[in-house]
């Protein structure tokens, strides 16, 4: 941490890398710390796979495994259409969002608004200033749909973007095109945790929440989230184009099969961070206390049920600093701050 040069945008430099000091283990004490790093890459490729098992049972459900838009390059509308989109970009009229409603709409088991079939929570909530927060921003949200790296701090130093309060279950979507696929499921972890205004958190009554994960996630909700999009420096889909994003009614059978499975992906995924942090703090205990206690932690660490505490090593904070930006601002991400804009705030201060 003490590597990175610059002002603004700081970097650690190929000759800083080649100068750093790395401790040379016993064959075996390395031979261990492999197997655990392996096994940890293992259970991330099962919940992959686990996790697609899923997307591809519901997409089968639908009649959609593998479908395709058609290539079709035009699209021809009447005014009225134009009017009452309140639209008139070329963007929104291409036919493969259409094609994807019409194969919704086709489902035998029905389908219905996202207005009619989630709640959506958008009501602000204003942190206290001395209470400490977990902090959900995009860059946080990672591509299987499981939260990462949140920060934590009080709320005097949170964004001014941190308004939105979540709850185990609710599921919170992005709003900023270019990482609509930033869509994650709120577990235990992160209950009463706060994310940015430039998400949609949403849960529902009709669809249990792993399953609504995986229909946003897929071609199902992507494309229509894309097709809401709107805006011109920031766009985004806004709380109305959301609500018309059409689902399919799944059976309830399909839902818990769905449920299950990416409940098991969630658990290997959790499995896999497990293994890795055993083998991080092995080296770590390698270098502090000897290989011996680290071949012990690692004996131990077999041993230990899954679910047990890995690492007794504090959160990552952030603290105020000196650095001259507002506090909650962290210069090393400013490339990041566009995307966590309150698109609906912005908007409204700078009127077309």
């Amino acid at each position: 941490s003490r590597l990175p040069i610059g002002s603004v945008q700081q970097h650690i430099f190929l000759w800083q890398i080649n100068k750093l000091i790395i401790p040379l283990f016993d064959e075996i004490l390395q031979s261990n710390i492999e197997n655990t790093f392996r096994s940890a890459l293992s259970s991330q490729k099962q919940a992959d796979t686990v996790y697609g098992q899923a997307q591809t049972m519901l997409l089968s459900e639908l009649g959609l495994t593998d479908w395709q838009p058609k290539r079709q390059t035009e699209s021809v509308r009447n005014f009225s259409d134009v009017w009452g989109a309140g639209r008139m970009d070329a963007e929104y009229f291409q036919p493969k969002y259409d094609e994807i409603v019409d194969a919704i709409k086709g489902y035998s088991g029905g389908w219905d608004t996202l207005g009619n079939l989630v709640r959506l929570k958008d009501r602000n909530f204003n942190p206290d200033a001395d209470t400490e927060y977990k902090y959900i921003e995009l860059a946080n949200i990672r591509g299987n749909g499981e939260i990462s790296d949140c920060m934590i701090a009080e709320g005097e130093e949170l964004p001014s973007r941190a308004r939105r309060k979540v709850a185990v279950g609710d599921v919170i979507v992005s709003s900023v095109e270019g990482s609509l696929e930033s869509i994650a499921l709120i577990d235990d972890e992160h209950h009463g945790a706060l994310c940015s205004t430039g998400f949609h958190v949403v849960n529902s009554q009709k669809f249990n929440s792993e399953t609504l994960l995986v229909l946003l996630k897929s071609i199902v909700g992507q494309l229509q989230l894309k097709k809401g999009c709107s805006g011109t420096i920031l766009t985004a889909i806004n709380k109305e184009e959301l609500r018309k994003v059409i689902l399919p009614i799944v059976s309830d059978e399909t839902q818990a099969e769905t449920q299950c499975k990416v409940k098991e992906a969630s658990e290997l995924r959790r499995q896999s961070r497990e293994l890795l942090e055993y083998a991080k703090r092995a080296v770590e205990i390698a270098i502090e206390d000897g290989e011996a206690a680290a071949m012990a932690w690692l004996e131990e660490s077999e041993a230990l049920p899954t679910g047990g505490n890995s690492d007794s090593k504090p959160p990552f904070r952030v603290r105020p600093n000196n650095s001259g930006f507002a506090e909650g601002i962290d210069p090393l991400h400013l490339n990041r701050l566009l995307d966590d804009l309150d698109v609906e705030e912005f908007l409204a201060k700078n009127p077309k």
